[in-house]
């Protein structure tokens, strides 16, 4: 009886030390992450309308060009 005692306690003892180690992983990727995300330079609101413009600048110009879609222009 003794010796089931001790493999139990020695299995239960292993799969916490598994798992402490699994935990302490995971946080040290979780937080080598967020310094990651800490660290990125943020986009401003001049960036934001910067991309806005390009954006509406080529939907403006394929909109032009979708109206010309079905004309020939090589006549």
């Amino acid at each position: 009886m003794d010796r089931i005692n001790e493999v139990v306690v020695t299995a239960f003892t292993a799969l916490g030390a598994m798992g402490a180690f699994i935990v302490k992983k995971l946080y040290k990727r979780i937080e080598k992450v967020e310094n990651k995300l800490d660290s990125m330079e943020l986009l401003t609101r001049d960036d934001i309308k910067q991309i806005t413009d390009t954006q509406n600048l080529i939907l403006k110009h394929l909109l032009e060009h979708r109206a010309t879609e079905n004309t020939d222009v090589h006549k």
